[in-house]
């Protein structure tokens, strides 16, 4: 069990990791970069990387979410958390989904993958 639980939560914090690095440049390139780079952004191939590692993740995530058994209702770091992952999905989504890139979705997205992050790792929503 414990070598499943060590190499599962490496593998998830990879993935969590490598998600935010997609989002954060693929939201710069719409941002600030020329129409050919937009044209990467939203290549097939990538949003099907993007995809890929999200699922990864999602799957990583429930498997230690079971295999640790939080309840999201006792332990209200882990429901907040999915709450702010579930909003961090609907902004980043609205923010990319179109040809244009919309800047308030864009940022509130970072803010709600920041909260979800800081829950992650600390367990705790205010410091103290």
């Amino acid at each position: 069990m414990t070598w499943f639980y060590t190499e599962m939560v490496q593998w998830h914090v990879l993935l969590a990791w490598c998600s935010v690095a997609l989002f954060f440049c693929r939201g710069l390139i719409f941002q600030f970069g020329n129409a050919r780079l937009q044209d990467v952004a939203k290549d097939a191939r990538l949003l099907v990387l993007v995809f890929g590692v999200n699922a990864c993740l999602v799957v990583t995530g429930l498997s230690l979410w079971g295999s640790v058994g939080y309840n999201p209702i006792t332990d209200w770091w882990l429901g907040v958390k999915l709450v702010a992952l579930v909003g961090y999905w609907a902004c980043g989504h609205w923010a990319m989904s179109q040809d244009r890139m919309h800047l308030l979705g864009y940022l509130t997205a970072l803010a709600l993958l920041a909260l979800a992050m800081d829950l992650s790792i600390n367990r705790q929503f205010l410091p103290g």
